[in-house]
C-alpha cells in the first residue's frame, strides 16, 4: 500500500473511534463521583482518647459490620470519652458504582452497534484505503465499548459477547473480503479468454 494511503488508513482508524467516544461523552456524560459522595460522607477527624480510656474497635460493632456487608461505608462520630462509635451508614460509593456500571453498559450498547455499522460501511465502500480505515476504526470502537463494559459483565456474558463479536467479524470477512478475493482470479481468467 502506498504511504499516503497507509497514512489515511491509520488516521481514520485512530481519529474515528476518538471522535465517537468524545461525541457520545458530550451528549451522555459519565457519572461523577462528587455527585454521589461529598464531604458529609466522611467520618469525623480522629481524636486521641485519653490514656486511661480503652476504646472498642469500631469496625467490630454489629452496626458497622452490617453496613460494610451491605456495601456501605460506616461513618463515625465520637462519644464523650473520645472513642469512635457508629453514626450512620453511607452508601454513596455503592450508588456511584451502580451508576457507573449502568453508564458502561449503555456506552457498550451505543458504541458497539455503531462500530459494527462502520465496519459494514467500510466493507461496501469502493475506495479501498478509506474502507480499510473505516473497518479498523469500527473494530477499534467495538473493542473500546467491549473493554469498557467487560468488568461489569458476568463470566458467561463475557464469553457470549466475545463469541458474537468474533462470529460477526469472521462472517463479514468471509462473505465480503473472502468472496472478493475468490472473484478476482475468476474475473482475470475470463478476461484472458
Amino acid at each position: 500500500m502506498e504511504p499516503k494511503k497507509l497514512a489515511m488508513v491509520i488516521g481514520i482508524a485512530v481519529l474515528l473511534p476518538l471522535f465517537l467516544v468524545f461525541f457520545v461523552d458530550a451528549l451522555y456524560t459519565e457519572p461523577k463521583w462528587e455527585k454521589y459522595c461529598n464531604s458529609s460522607t466522611y467520618s469525623a477527624p480522629y481524636k486521641e482518647p485519653p490514656s486511661n480510656v480503652k476504646c472498642d474497635d469500631f469496625y467490630l460493632s454489629p452496626e458497622a459490620k452490617q453496613c460494610t456487608d451491605a456495601g456501605g461505608n460506616p461513618i463515625t462520630k465520637y462519644n464523650e470519652a473520645n472513642c469512635p462509635v457508629f453514626d450512620k451508614c453511607d452508601y454513596c460509593q455503592k450508588d456511584f458504582n451502580t451508576a457507573q456500571q449502568l453508564y458502561n453498559r449503555n456506552i457498550f450498547f451505543i458504541l458497539c452497534p455503531l462500530g459494527l455499522i462502520i465496519v459494514l460501511v467500510g466493507i461496501y465502500l469502493t475506495v479501498d484505503f478509506i474502507g480499510a480505515g473505516l473497518m479498523f476504526g469500527g473494530l477499534a470502537t467495538m473493542f473500546y465499548a467491549t473493554v469498557r463494559y467487560f468488568s461489569d459483565m458476568s463470566k458467561l456474558v463475557r464469553a457470549i459477547v466475545l463469541l458474537v463479536e468474533l462470529l460477526i467479524i469472521i462472517y463479514i470477512g468471509y462473505k465480503k473480503i473472502g468472496n472478493k478475493e475468490n472473484e478476482e482470479p475468476a474475473i482475470k481468467q475470463r478476461k484472458r479468454k
